[in-house]
C-alpha cells in the first residue's frame, strides 16, 4: 500500500465525519499510529487487497480519496452505526452468506472491524438488492455524508477485486486475510 494512503487511513476518525486537512495530519500521526485501532488496519487491509487486484484508480485522484472515505466510513457505519435499515442489511447479508454463523462473523467485523465475510456478503447483497432495497439505506448513510451510490461504488470495487483475485488464481479471503496479518491492530 502506498504510503499516502496508509498515512490517510492511519489520521483519519473511523467514527466521526470526514473532515481533516493535510495541516492536521502531521500533528497528529505519532499520536495514532502508536493507538491503532483495528478499524485502521481493517481499512487498510481492504486498500491493499483491491490494490493487488488492481481495480482502485491512480492514488490522488478525487475518485481514489472518495474511495478511501467510503472504506472508512462505510466500516463505521455498519459496524457502529445505529440505523435499523443498516444493521438489517448487514445482518441479512450475512446470514445469507454465512447462514447459522451470521450472528458470530457480526461480532468479529464489530470489534475488528472489516473482514472478508462481511465485505463479500454486503457486495453480494448489494449486487442482488433491489432499487427500493437500496434506497432504504439512504438516510443512514446521509448521516455519514455517504450516498448509495458511494456504497454501490465500493461493492463494485469488492466484486471486481474477488473477480480479478480468482483470475490470478487467488481468492479474495486468502489475500484480505494475509493483508489484515500485516496491518496495525492485527490479533496476533
Amino acid at each position: 500500500m502506498s504510503p499516502t494512503v496508509a498515512l490517510w487511513l492511519i489520521v483519519l476518525p473511523v467514527d466521526g465525519a470526514w473532515a481533516i486537512t493535510a495541516s492536521e495530519i502531521s500533528s497528529t500521526l505519532a499520536q495514532q499510529a502508536k493507538a491503532a485501532s483495528p478499524y485502521i488496519g481493517s481499512a487498510m487491509a481492504v486498500l491493499a487487497t483491491l490494490q493487488q487486484a488492481a481495480v482502485l484508480p491512480p492514488e490522488g485522484t478525487r475518485e481514489a480519496d472518495r474511495i478511501i472515505q467510503a472504506v472508512i466510513q462505510l466500516q463505521s457505519i455498519f459496524a457502529k452505526g445505529t440505523d435499523p435499515s443498516i444493521q438489517e442489511f448487514a445482518r441479512r447479508a450475512l446470514t445469507n452468506k454465512r447462514g447459522a454463523d451470521a450472528a458470530t462473523s457480526l461480532e468479529h467485523f464489530r470489534a475488528g472491524g472489516w473482514t472478508a465475510d462481511m465485505l463479500e456478503a454486503l457486495a453480494d447483497a448489494d449486487s442482488n438488492a433491489s432499487p427500493d432495497e437500496r434506497k432504504t439505506l439512504a438516510t443512514g448513510l446521509g448521516q455519514f455524508n455517504l450516498s448509495v451510490d458511494d456504497f454501490r461504488r465500493f461493492m463494485q470495487l469488492v466484486r471486481d477485486g474477488r473477480s480479478a483475485l480468482t483470475a490470478q488464481g487467488l481468492a479474495f479471503q486468502e489475500v484480505y486475510t494475509h493483508h489484515r496479518s500485516t496491518m496495525p491492530g492485527a490479533a496476533r
